[in-house]
């Protein structure tokens, strides 16, 4: 083979073009899927940090919503998507820790068709019940639940969600009995409480905190190991007679599995550096959203010890979507 022909068959071959390509990244425009409807917290976090990711790698970057099945939907968008760092998904705790286990068959392995990028953040969820609810405590709506056992409804953002693990794990701490009403996504389940078609919900905190604020939900207890800023004098599960009840629920950036190194590589420090800017540490803060950052590594330990965590309650409480 002639000389010249054999260097250009070369420099063209995978081996040697995906590094290059991995230098020149990103070319183009880069889709952030959000495998949940609009105004939840996934859509609020994905669309606040991809205009920083937008400033940053001088690309847009396209927030799209593709809700189903509990997520599963937008999760096996990205999974089929070509490894080339244009196509991401915020997953959470519910795609990535919670869905494996609810389902029979679902699209992706977490495993095996994703790596991570970084853990952006977790926020706590809010007990919160309707004004008309007569409990102003979660100890009186305890014994509500037990003196109406299947008549206090509580709203979900679908099957298998972590509000409606959260639901399910207040019902086995309490020994209650609740009924489940999903929605298809948290902003619509909000609505119907806030509206009174449902008397409590487990929600996260950027998405209800304007409402609990504003007096169209009474805010009972929060979920997380401390007070939450927003709400000082709420106290948390913990303190309100249930040691251990501690839903953070969490979120971050997954890339295709086989993404190229240097790809990842420059993901994770936009992704780092967005979520240091001033303008979204003071937003965060008014959603009261805990931001993490870190390694790709870092964020693929805590999604398998959050999946020993979650498939052992699944498991116990035999919870399968409906």
């Amino acid at each position: 083979m002639d000389r010249r022909l054999f260097l250009a068959a070369l420099a063209a071959s995978p081996l040697l073009s995906s590094p290059a390509s991995a230098q020149n990244w990103p070319a183009k425009p880069i889709r952030l899927i959000v495998p949940f409807t609009p105004g939840g917290t996934v859509d609020i976090l994905s669309r606040l940090l991809g205009q920083q990711m937008s400033k940053i790698l001088k690309q847009p970057v396209v927030v799209e919503n593709r809700p189903g099945a509990g997520g599963n939907v937008g999760m096996e968008v990205v999974a089929r998507a070509p490894a080339d760092g244009y196509t991401l998904v915020m997953g959470s705790i519910g795609t990535c820790s919670m869905n494996p286990y609810l389902y029979d068959k679902i699209g992706f392995d977490v495993d095996r068709d994703f790596v991570p990028v970084m853990l952006v953040g977790s926020v706590a969820n809010l007990l919160v019940v309707h004004p008309s609810v007569p409990a102003t405590s979660v100890k009186e709506l305890v014994a509500l639940a037990k003196a109406r056992p299947d008549s206090i409804t509580f709203a979900s953002s679908g099957f298998g969600s972590s509000l409606h693990i959260a639901g399910e794990l207040f019902q086995s701490v309490a020994g209650i009995e609740l009924r489940h009403v999903p929605y298809k996504g948290s902003a619509p389940a909000v609505t119907e409480l806030v509206g009174g078609q449902v008397n409590m919900m487990f929600d996260n905190m950027p998405s209800i905190a304007q409402h609990a604020l504003a007096g169209r939900a009474r805010p009972l207890a929060v979920t997380s190991v401390k007070r939450s800023k927003l709400f000082p004098d709420v106290p948390t599960m913990q303190e309100a007679g249930y040691p251990g009840f501690i839903v953070a629920p969490w979120f971050g950036v997954l890339a295709p599995a086989k993404t190229p190194e240097g790809v990842l590589t420059k993901l994770n420090a936009a992704l780092n550096q967005g979520l240091r800017d001033a303008t979204v540490q003071k937003r965060l803060a008014q959603i009261d959203l805990e931001p993490a950052g870190g390694s790709g590594a870092d964020y693929g330990r805590l999604i398998k010890s959050e999946s020993e965590r979650w498939s052992k309650l699944i498991r116990e409480k035999n919870i399968r979507p409906e």
